[in-house]
Order: structure tokens, then C-alpha cells, then sequence
């Protein structure tokens, strides 16, 4: 049986003054995932209400090429170059289609 596509929202907030530098990393994530295997919609975007706020709609093939990218080098450049210490929040919310 086929595995059904995954859609992954990541809402991100960045601390005061660090906007800048998260949002640079997290354009450099977008264009290394693209390529990635299984991967069918990497986009960020920017609240138009607030700019520390990012959102990533993502869509993969599968839920095991989804685990594949979150263990993946460009996953792990993202976290080793310091990004953590920019983030103010984090959300993850992992959905797959119920309906038509």
C-alpha cells in the first residue's frame, strides 16, 4: 500500500533583532531542500503582521522522506550553524489529507 503524502506547517518566531539572521538561514534551508528527494513544496513565508514571524508549508512524497530531510546534511547544517539561539517560538504541525 502506497504511503500517503505528508504536509508539514513550521511557524517560527524569531527574537527581537535576530530576524535578519534566521530568515538568511532559513532561505539557504529552502534552496538545499528543494532538491531533496521526496520533497514536493518547501516555501517560506512572512506574517505581513509581524516580521519575526515565519511560516514553512512543506509537502512530501512520504512521511519516511520527511524523517529523511529532518536527518539530512542540510537539516543538519541548519541547526549547527546556531539557529537555535534565534528562535523566540517554534510550532510544528504535521497534517495529511482527509478529504477529496
Amino acid at each position: 500500500m502506497p504511503t500517503a503524502p505528508l504536509t508539514i506547517i513550521a511557524i517560527t518566531t524569531a527574537k527581537p533583532g535576530k530576524e535578519a539572521a534566521l530568515g538568511a538561514a532559513q532561505e539557504k534551508l529552502v534552496a538545499e531542500t528543494l532538491v531533496e528527494d521526496g520533497c514536493l513544496r518547501y516555501e517560506l513565508h512572512q506574517s505581513l503582521d509581524d516580521g519575526r514571524v515565519r511560516i514553512f508549508v512543506e509537502s512530501w512524497a512520504s512521511e519516511q522522506q520527511w524523517r529523511a530531510h529532518m536527518e539530512g546534511a542540510a537539516m543538519q547544517r541548519f541547526q549547527a550553524s546556531g539557529v537555535g539561539d534565534y528562535f523566540a517560538d517554534f510550532a510544528l504541525h504535521r497534517l495529511t489529507k482527509v478529504a477529496g
